[in-house]
């Protein structure tokens, strides 16, 4: 499977029913392979891939994957990556992105780019922590999509920053990605479970008109 690829840089363009939300993966790698042959973002966000096509598939939505990137995609607004979100005009960008949990103390950050947005970010996760609640699976995983509060706040993104439509800039911790620390596969069940609760929060947000 092209997700799978250690080694091949490439873009992978999924056409479904909804363009008007479009699920973003910019800096996917395998778990396992923790760099990208990018010089400008040389962390790799590993197992993303999996997590945004699952995400995109709950959502029925067009998704782009950037795989092994040589290039930062979201950094350029001339990129494969940034000029196929902008084919498909769509409304909503969701992007998704990973950390390690060393710089934030959240397992998820949500941010759209600005402080003018947070009423955004922050609805985004209160939908998400509301399911979040109801499930005892995930009473100790920590969402905020507070502008001040977070880290990764995506001010020079692009992708994020971009008019032409609302962006979510969502930063997913190792946990809600890999099997577990240095081991490679895809991500565990209760990744896709979280992902679940995510797609529901943005449905209910981003009801289809």
């Amino acid at each position: 499977m092209t997700l799978e690829s250690t080694e091949h840089s490439l873009l992978i363009i999924e056409e479904r029913a909804r363009s008007d939300i479009i699920v973003g993966v910019p800096h996917h790698a395998p778990a396992g392979v923790p760099f990208l042959p990018c010089p400008e973002h040389s962390d790799s966000d590993e197992n993303t891939g999996f997590i945004g096509r699952y995400l995109a598939e709950r959502l029925d939505c067009c998704s782009v994957i950037a795989c092994n990137a040589t290039v930062d995609p979201n950094k350029h607004l001339h990129s494969d990556y940034t000029m196929q979100i902008a084919s498909w005009s769509p409304s909503v960008l969701i992007e998704i992105h990973g950390h390690g949990k060393v710089r934030s103390p959240y397992d998820v950050e949500i941010s759209c780019g600005s402080a003018e947005f947070s009423t955004h970010s922050e609805a985004l996760a209160a939908g998400v922590n509301r399911r979040l609640s109801e499930d005892t699976g995930f009473v100790d995983v920590s969402v905020s999509g507070r502008f001040r509060d977070i880290y990764f706040r995506a001010t020079k993104t692009l992708t994020i920053t971009d008019p032409r439509w609302l962006a979510y800039h969502i930063e997913l911790s190792s946990r809600l990605r890999k099997p577990a620390a240095g081991l490679t596969g895809r991500p565990t069940q209760f990744a896709y479970r979280f992902c679940d609760h995510l797609a529901a929060a943005l449905s209910e947000k981003h009801k289809r008109v």
